[in-house]
């Protein structure tokens, strides 16, 4: 049974889940080092790396009834920093910036074997099932999230309607969500 500074970690889970804001400290002093490290070596701007780490533990407070059901939390914690920072690049390509976000690489070989193993098979089943998606919807989806297109621009390329765009997009994502629920609770991706 893993320890943390003394303190038992399922049971810290378990008082999180609780709303016991000690035990949040002492996972939040356990892992902001390494994840603040982890951030900063895909983000340069610090205060931005800073940004993603309090939005990453803001989400899991927020969701702290779930954190439990979380199978292991470090590669919960690194795929949840790697959709982050996806999204921080997202925004900076509609913003005009043009580093090419396929270029970054957000995975992190220091982490335990185990947790790697485990965080390749949640986008390996994240990438499985979005190509079994029916062939409309994984069209959709796809250029909304791989190529980064708005819903308009969508729309307008497929010569379909924003709102069947839209359609399109929640179906992936609800269908997504029930797949993948097992693996981690917390979406950020979406």
């Amino acid at each position: 049974m893993k320890h943390i500074d003394g303190h038992n970690f399922e049971e810290l889970l378990i008082r999180i889940g609780e709303g016991d804001q000690q035990a949040f400290a002492i996972i939040y002093d356990y892992y902001s080092a390494d994840l603040i490290r982890h951030i900063s070596k895909k983000i340069s701007n610090p205060q931005t790396a800073e940004d993603i780490l309090h939005d990453l533990f803001l989400s899991l407070w927020n969701n702290r009834a779930k954190i439990v059901e979380i199978v292991s939390l470090p590669a919960y914690l690194y795929s949840s920093c790697r959709y982050l920072m996806l999204a921080h690049f997202r925004q900076q390509l509609k913003q005009g910036n043009q580093q090419d976000i396929r270029d970054v690489d957000l995975f992190d070989d220091s982490l335990p074997l185990e947790d790697q193993l485990y965080y390749r098979y949640m986008l390996d089943t994240v990438a499985n099932e979005v190509e079994n998606l029916p062939e409309k919807c994984r069209e959709v989806f796809k250029l909304s999230r791989e190529e980064f297109l708005s819903n308009k621009e969508i729309a307008a390329k497929l010569n379909i309607s924003e709102s069947t765009v839209e359609k399109h997009i929640n179906k992936a994502i609800k269908r997504l969500r029930a797949v993948t629920s097992h693996l981690f609770h917390v979406f950020l991706i979406f």
